[in-house]
């Protein structure tokens, strides 16, 4: 039985799909936290690449990928990018063929839990790291709540309203447009105040509403947050407001952006962007220098 396990929040869970789905799926996802598990259960278990969503305090025995190690390699990899990390501690390569490293060990003489952690590079070496422009959210039936999608936690902003009020990112730009609002109560507030316009409120109860209502808009706007890891897993039109202490979710698709202005949401908004295609799942795994060559002929063919 293929089993997996994430100790982690909302947001990192969904930037380990993609290493998930490279290692051939699993059939169980045991997720530590039970809120976590809840929220996310009906869109994870929307993907061809994970059966069932299951809380549980610990892995499983002989769990097939397990993520305990992500939290510990966060604070070493500082700001690291939360793809290729949970990419790494799945043991699928994050950089380009060959693989050079057979492994990495922690030692801490300070902190328990790092002490002697192991990950094998060896073993899945030749999987093939996660494409930018490749989606990995699937089975999402778009709902249109409204044309842009906005969600702003009080965490990750470019502002600190204790020193200044300079603002690099001006969510006030969208103040004339059809937008709507994910989020808790408080954000709201917070968006409200601070832009001094009052987008429409949207209620979501799971994940799977939130994929389904960005899914439905021409553009979503944010900061990081489990929203915008969403955005990012369909490849939605993105502007992200960046946080210079934690860039580590930046958008990486073409139509995904560091800024925002007139412009940008002008095009949006007016022109219908294809959606990206969801590559080929299959649980037969190719490793190896063919399985390596058939994905470059395959590239090529795309072209």
């Amino acid at each position: 039985m293929r089993t997996a396990f994430h100790p982690a929040k909302i947001g990192d869970i969904i930037y380990s799909l993609p290493a998930i789905h490279r290692r051939g799926g699993v059939e169980y996802y045991h997720i530590k936290r039970p809120e976590v598990a809840e929220y996310l259960k009906p869109l994870l278990e929307k993907q061809p690449y994970i059966g069932s969503v299951v809380c549980s305090k610990e892995p499983p025995e002989d769990c097939t990928i397990d993520f305990n190690l992500y939290q510990s390699f966060y604070r070493l990899m500082i700001r690291p990018d939360l793809i290729n990390l949970n990419c790494m501690v799945a043991g699928v390569r994050t950089h380009h063929f060959p693989l050079k490293l057979s492994g990495i060990t922690l030692h801490s003489s300070h902190v328990k839990y790092m002490d002697g952690q192991h990950i094998d590079l060896d073993k899945h070496r030749d999987l093939q790291q996660w494409r930018p422009n490749q989606c990995w959210l699937t089975n999402i039936e778009p709902i249109h709540k409204s044309d842009i999608i906005i969600n702003m936690t009080d965490r990750y902003h470019d502002w600190d309203n204790s020193k200044h009020d300079f603002r690099f990112f001006d969510y006030t730009l969208l103040k004339d447009y059809d937008c709507g609002f994910i989020g808790l109560d408080y954000e709201y507030k917070l968006f409200c105040d601070r832009y001094g316009f009052e987008p429409k409120r949207i209620f979501v109860s799971n994940a799977l509403e939130v994929a389904q209502y960005i899914s439905g808009s021409k553009l979503f706007v944010g900061a990081a947050s489990s929203a915008k890891a969403i955005a990012e897993g369909l490849k939605h039109p993105t502007l992200m407001e960046i946080s210079k202490e934690y860039p580590d979710d930046l958008p990486k698709h073409k139509h995904g952006h560091y800024f925002i202005n007139k412009q940008l949401i002008e095009y949006y908004l007016n022109n219908d962007i294809e959606k990206p295609k969801f590559p080929e799942f299959t649980k037969e795994i190719k490793v190896g220098l063919d399985g390596f060559m058939g994905w470059q002929i395959k590239k090529i063919c795309y072209c």
